[in-house]
C-alpha cells in the first residue's frame, strides 16, 4: 500500500490496533535498517518463569472475557499453551439465530495465515535447488513492472514495492458484492500490471497481497502442480495437520460456525452471513482453512522449521523492522515478528485468527473468531491483551 495507509482494502490480514497497547498500519514502512532476528531482542528472565498457575488462569479468564465483550464477535476459540499446560475459552456461540455454542474444534478461515504456508512451501523449493531466493520475478511470471529487479526474497518479506491489487477500489466494490465471484491469480496479476511500483525493491517493507499470489503462481511453475496440491501435500499433509486445508471450494469444512460480517459504517447494523467465500480470491495470499489446535503444531513448525534447513529456517525469522512503530514489530520469509513472537494473524470477510509463539517459554497462543471486517483483526487485538499479561516485554 501507498502513503503509510491502514487500509481496509488489504482483506487477508492487517497489523494489530491493540488501544493503548500500540497502533501499526499495513502500508507503515521501512527505508531498511538492516534485518533484525526474531530472537533479536534478550530474553527477560521473567519469562521463563511464568506457569498457568490458579491466578495466573483468573486473571486469563477476566482479560478474555472483558475483550470478548467489547469485541462484537458472535464466537471465539482461544488458547494459550505453556509448555504441557493449556489454558483454553470458547466463549459466545457458533450461530446467532439457533444460539448453538461455538466449540473448540470449529473449522474456520484463517486468511493471511495462509502466507506462512505459501512461504514454506517456496522455501522448500529453495531447498531442493529447484529455486533461489535471489531469482526474479520476470523469470517466472513476465511483464510486471520491476520484474527484472524483484527477486523472491522481496515478495517474502514484503519489500517488492508492487502494487497491492486488494487496494483497487473496482476489485472491492466487486468482492463486497459477491463474495464468491468468479476469479483468477491472473486477474490480481493484471491489477498489479495496470499500475506503477510504489518504490524500488528493497527500499521499504510494506504489506502486500499481490507478493503472494505471485509466490503461488512461482511455486506451480516450478513444481509442475497446483498450489493448492504443492500446500496440502508438502506442508500440510508432512505435520499430519488434518484439519487444515488449501481449499478448493466455496465453503468451510464441517463442523464451522457461521461466519458474519459487520458493516464498517454501521456497528449496529445486524451482521451479515458471509460463509461462503472463493478461495481463488484469497488464493496463496489468504484462502486456508484451519482449527486451534492444527494452529498449535504449526506454530512450532514457524519457530523450529523441521521441514526446512536450518539455514533456510534462519532466512525465515531474520525480520525487517518497520520503521515508526512503537514497538519491534517486523517481517520475516512470510512470518509476522513482534519482538521474539513469530507468527502470523489474519482477517478476511467471516473470520478473524492469529497465532504467535514465544519460543523461549515454549508458549503459543491461537485464536480464531466468527465475525470480521475486511480491515480488522478482532483476535488479534484479545491475544496481545493476554500476552500482555503473561509476557509484557515482548510488546515494548
Amino acid at each position: 500500500m501507498s502513503g503509510g495507509r491502514l487500509s481496509a482494502a488489504l482483506r487477508y490480514t492487517i497489523w494489530p490496533v491493540v488501544g493503548a497497547l500500540f497502533v501499526a498500519g499495513c502500508g507503515a514502512s521501512s527505508d531498511g535498517g538492516g534485518p533484525t532476528s526474531a530472537a533479536s531482542k534478550s530474553a527477560d528472565t521473567s519469562s521463563a518463569s511464568v506457569t498457568l498457575d490458579s491466578a495466573t488462569v483468573a486473571t486469563l479468564d477476566r482479560t478474555v472475557a472483558d475483550a470478548f465483550a467489547s469485541s462484537g464477535l458472535p464466537g471465539l476459540a482461544v488458547s494459550v499453551w505453556i509448555g504441557d499446560e493449556e489454558w483454553a475459552q470458547v466463549l459466545g456461540v457458533a450461530d446467532i439465530a439457533s444460539s448453538k455454542p461455538y466449540e473448540s474444534d470449529d473449522h474456520g478461515r484463517i486468511a493471511s495465515i495462509s502466507k506462512t504456508f505459501t512461504a514454506t512451501a517456496i522455501l522448500q523449493q529453495v531447498g531442493a535447488g529447484k529455486l533461489a531466493l535471489d531469482d526474479t520475478l520476470e523469470s517466472f511470471v513476465p511483464g510486471l513492472p520491476n520484474g527484472s529487479k524483484i527477486t523472491v526474497r522481496n515478495l517474502l518479506d514484503m519489500t517488492s514495492g508492487l502494487y497491492d491489487f486488494t487496494a483497487d477500489e473496482a476489485f472491492n466494490v466487486a468482492f463486497d458484492a459477491d463474495p464468491v465471484m468468479p476469479w483468477t491469480p491472473q486477474q490480481a496479476v493484471d491489477i498489479v500490471k495496470a499500475h506503477p511500483v510504489d518504490f524500488e525493491p528493497g527500499a521499504k517493507t510494506v504489506y502486500c497481497d499481490s507478493n503472494y499470489i505471485l509466490l503461488g503462481l512461482i511455486l506451480e511453475k516450478v513444481t509442475g502442480r497446483t498450489a493448492a496440491a504443492v500446500i496440502n501435500d508438502d506442508v500440510v499433509a508432512k505435520l499430519g495437520m488434518s484439519g487444515t486445508n488449501f481449499p478448493t471450494g466455496n465453503t468451510v469444512p464441517e463442523p464451522h460456525p457461521t461466519a458474519y460480517l459487520p458493516d464498517p459504517n454501521d456497528p449496529g447494523k445486524p451482521l451479515r452471513i458471509v460463509d461462503d467465500v472463493n478461495p481463488a480470491v484469497g488464493w496463496t495470499a489468504g484462502a486456508m482453512t484451519s482449527t486451534i489446535e492444527d494452529l498449535k503444531l504449526w506454530a512450532k513448525e514457524l519457530t523450529d522449521g523441521s521441514l526446512l534447513t536450518p539455514e533456510l529456517q534462519r532466512e525465515r525469522l531474520a525480520s525487517k523492522k518497520i520503521d515508526g512503530m512503537p514497538i519491534n514489530l517486523g517481517y520475516g520469509l512470510g512470518v509476522m515478528t513482534i519482538n521474539d513472537l513469530v507468527g502470523h494473524n489474519g482477517a478476511i470477510l467471516g473470520y478473524s485468527s492469529i497465532v504467535l509463539r514465544l519460543p523461549e517459554a515454549d508458549a503459543t497462543f491461537v485464536a480464531i473468531g466468527n465475525a470480521s471486517t475486511d480491515s480488522t483483526t478482532v483476535t488479534t487485538d484479545i491475544v496481545l491483551k493476554l500476552i500482555e499479561q503473561l509476557y509484557p516485554e515482548q510488546l515494548k
